[in-house]
């Protein structure tokens, strides 16, 4: 061999091992099933009108540090090992939950697992200050005002939010302006999401 011909062969294509089992383990199962715990819980978080902030940051958190754990991990594999198409789960599985998210999938289906027995309560109205799991809402206060039966629900920033059947509707659509004012956003019929500013 030539000068030439060693060089070349220095400057060659890199060749990458087989991936070793501890490896496809902790890329395709162990990360991938820490990716997937994360998104279902954001799912669930996703689930309220207006979900629990701190929840939701929460699990913000969780899914950048394991982002940042896989594109380590990506990187790794790029270099030294041959390509394993299981590493591309854990990004599939967080556009999956990202695209449900961004489309209010959850939140949808919540309310629509949820109508039925709020629509019951709604019939009597009767006012409670206990928390109490109405569908899949958690409520903490259930009081007749102005022409309908308000569910305030866990959720908000700073706010006080929550559901209204509103039979004869409203003329305060909107944001409120002032405190303890109430503004409403109209789901369907005659059901309302409402803030009160607090």
């Amino acid at each position: 061999m030539d000068g030439r011909d060693a060089q070349s062969a220095q400057h060659g294509p890199r060749r990458r091992t087989d991936t070793p089992r501890w490896w496809r383990l902790a890329t395709g199962i162990v990360l991938t099933a820490l990716v997937a715990f994360a998104c279902a819980a954001t799912l669930v978080i996703t689930i309220p009108i207006d979900p629990v902030f701190p929840y939701v940051v929460l699990a913000g958190f969780a899914l950048l540090i394991l982002g940042a754990v896989w594109l380590i991990l990506a990187g790794v594999q790029l270099w030294r090992f041959r390509w394993d198409r299981r590493i591309c789960l854990a990004p599939a599985i967080v556009a999956l939950t990202a695209t449900l998210v961004f489309f209010g999938v959850p939140s949808d289906l919540g309310w629509r697992l949820s109508i039925d027995e709020l629509t019951a309560y709604a019939q009597t109205c009767t006012p409670s200050s206990e928390d109490q799991r109405i569908g899949l809402y958690d409520t903490w206060r259930i009081e007749p005002l102005d022409t309908g039966c308000h569910f305030f629900l866990e959720g908000g920033l700073v706010n006080l939010v929550g559901v209204a059947r509103l039979p004869d509707g409203t003329d305060k659509i909107g944001r409120p302006q002032r405190d303890g004012e109430i503004g409403y956003q109209h789901i369907e019929s005659d059901w309302y999401r409402f803030v009160q500013i607090f």
